[in-house]
């Protein structure tokens, strides 16, 4: 999967410190559906909004968070399955990443998948990976608004290295 052609990364990158989760599922439904912002700051914080709620947009109940935090793990994949289709489970990868990487790029054949990444202590930034390449994962940063290559041996070295975060926690 390559990301769309008509948008730029930059158009979607996050308006403030918790709304990476919201870029980054709004950038899958880029990738899968015909959608494009019209007002990316709105459409991502009014996301961000949805995704903290108890009742996720996609009719399903979802424990209520507080947005001051982010987004939960539970809420990305709901989101990511009412976009694919497919089950989306949420994949704990920190204490082993060689074999996170593995799930990761498996999941990738499909579609995009979000992966939270953080401190040794604490997952705290989400982003999106957009397709496996030769050398690693080619990932959506809605932090800086890039797509950043990652290479195969920083995942499993929990090196990871996009936004000043290096653990990889969650394939989502």
């Amino acid at each position: 999967m390559r990301w769309p052609a008509d948008l730029a990364p930059s158009a979607l990158r996050q308006p403030d410190s918790r709304t990476c989760g919201a870029a980054s599922v709004l950038g899958a439904r880029a990738l899968l559906t015909s959608w494009r912002p019209e007002d990316p700051e709105h459409d991502i914080t009014e996301e961000h909004r949805l995704l903290t709620s108890s009742r996720s947009p996609r009719d399903r109940f979802q424990v209520p968070w507080p947005r001051a935090l982010g987004t939960p793990p539970w809420a990305v994949a709901n989101a990511m399955r009412a976009l694919s289709g497919e089950q989306v489970a949420t994949v704990v990868v920190r204490p082993r990443p060689a074999i996170g990487y593995d799930v990761l790029r498996e999941q990738l054949r499909s579609r995009p998948v979000a992966v939270y990444i953080g401190s040794r202590c604490l997952p705290r930034h989400v982003v999106l990976a957009v397709r496996a390449t030769a050398t690693g994962i080619e990932v959506f940063d809605p932090a800086s608004g890039h797509l950043i290559d990652v290479p195969a041996q920083n995942w499993a070295g929990q090196q990871v290295g996009v936004a000043g975060w290096s653990y990889f926690w969650f394939v989502v």
